[in-house]
C-alpha cells in the first residue's frame, strides 16, 4: 500500500493531488495546507472526481500524524506571485513555512523520502534537510528537471525529432545559475557537434529557445504548474517503484560541499548513485559557481534562525 503526502495546496500542490488521484498512484493521499478551508475544498473536489474512477484512494487532510508511514512527502509551500519581481524572492517567505513544516513532519515520526518543490529550490531543499535531520539522500528537490525538459524540447523542435530522442542535462540552480552541459547532450546517440537530422544546431539559440519557454509560462500564468506537477509525479513514481531514474535533481553533492542540481539515480531510498559524467572545464566551473550561490542562500536561511533566537 502506498501513501503520499502533499504539504502546500497551491497551484502545484492541488494539481499534483489531482494527477496522483487520476493515475491511481497512491492508495492514500495526505493533504496539508495552512488554510483549513482550502484543504477541505480540495479534499471534497477530489472525492467528487474519484466517483468517475475505478479506484477510490483514501484522502486525509490536515493530519501530520498520518504522514508517519508515508513513503513520500512532497513539499509545495510558497508564494509564486513573489517571483514576478525577483526569482529568489521566496527565500524569506519560505523560511518560516519550511521551519513550521519540518517541525511537524519530525514530530510525526516520518522516515521516508521528501521531494521539495519550494523555491529557491536547492537552498530550501538543503535547509529542509537540516531541519528534518533526515539523511541527505532522502531529501531531494526538483532541481533543474524542468530546465532539462525545456532543453530537450528545444533541441527536438530544432531537429524536427521527438523529445525522447534527446538526452543530456542542465546542472546548477533551478531558476538561477543554470549550467547547460552540452558535453552530456546526445540526439539519437549523436553529439551536437554533428549535423542532426540534416540540421546544424546552434547552442546559444537552443538555450534562448529553452529559456523562452519559461518566460512565456511565467508571463502568462505567473507560475509553473502543469510541468512541475507532472515531473513531480514522475519522480514520486520512480521512488515508489525503485526505478533508478536518472534526473538532475537538487541533491547533496559532496564534491561541491552542499546541495546543487546534479544528475543522480532516484529510487526507493531517495538518491542512489550520482552520474559522474565527463564535463567540459567551463561546465565544471559553472556548477561550482552555482553551488557557491546556493551556499550563500542557505547561509542566509540559517542567519534568519539566529536572528529569531
Amino acid at each position: 500500500m502506498s501513501k503520499i503526502g502533499i504539504i502546500g495546496l497551491g497551484h502545484v500542490g492541488r494539481l499534483l493531488a489531482h494527477q496522483l488521484l487520476v493515475t491511481g498512484m497512491g492508495d492514500e493521499l495526505v493533504l496539508i495546507d495552512r488554510d483549513d478551508q482550502l484543504a477541505l475544498a480540495v479534499q471534497t473536489d477530489l472525492r467528487d472526481a474519484a466517483v468517475a474512477l475505478a479506484g477510490h484512494p483514501k484522502i486525509i487532510i490536515q493530519d501530520y500524524a498520518a504522514l508517519r508511514d508515508a513513503q513520500v512527502i512532497v513539499v509545495a509551500v510558497g508564494k509564486s506571485s513573489l517571483i514576478a519581481d525577483q526569482p529568489m524572492a521566496e527565500l524569506v517567505f519560505n523560511h518560516d513555512a519550511i521551519k513550521q513544516v519540518a517541525t511537524q513532519v519530525k514530530t510525526s515520526g516520518f522516515t521516508g523520502v521528501v521531494l521539495n518543490l519550494s523555491n529557491p529550490n536547492e537552498a530550501v531543499t538543503a535547509y529542509l534537510q537540516q531541519q528534518l535531520l533526515l539523511p541527505p539522500k532522502q531529501v531531494l528537490g526538483i532541481g533543474t528537471v524542468l530546465e532539462t525538459a525545456r532543453l530537450h524540447r528545444a533541441i527536438a523542435t530544432a531537429a524536427k525529432l521527438a523529445p525522447a530522442s534527446v538526452s543530456g542535462f542542465v546542472y546548477g540552480q533551478h531558476d538561477g545559475q543554470q549550467v547547460f552541459a552540452w558535453s552530456t547532450v546526445r540526439v539519437n546517440g549523436q553529439s551536437l557537434d554533428q549535423t542532426i537530422n540534416g540540421h546544424h544546431l546552434d547552442h546559444q539559440q537552443l538555450k534562448i529557445n529553452a529559456d523562452l519557454d519559461n518566460w512565456y509560462t511565467l508571463q502568462g500564468l505567473g507560475y509553473n504548474a502543469s510541468a512541475a506537477c507532472t515531473w513531480a509525479a514522475r519522480i514520486v513514481r520512480a521512488i515508489l517503484t525503485d526505478e533508478q531514474l536518472a534526473l538532475p535533481v537538487a541533491i547533496f553533492q559532496p564534491q561541491y560541499e552542499g546541495y546543487v542540481s546534479f544528475p543522480a539515480l532516484i529510487g526507493r531510498q531517495g538518491i542512489g548513485n550520482l552520474l559522474l559524467l565527463n564535463l567540459y572545464p567551463v561546465e565544471q566551473a559553472g556548477i561550482k559557481t552555482a553551488a557557491a550561490t546556493i551556499g550563500q542562500q542557505v547561509a542566509a536561511l540559517q542567519r534568519m534562525d539566529e536572528n529569531n533566537d
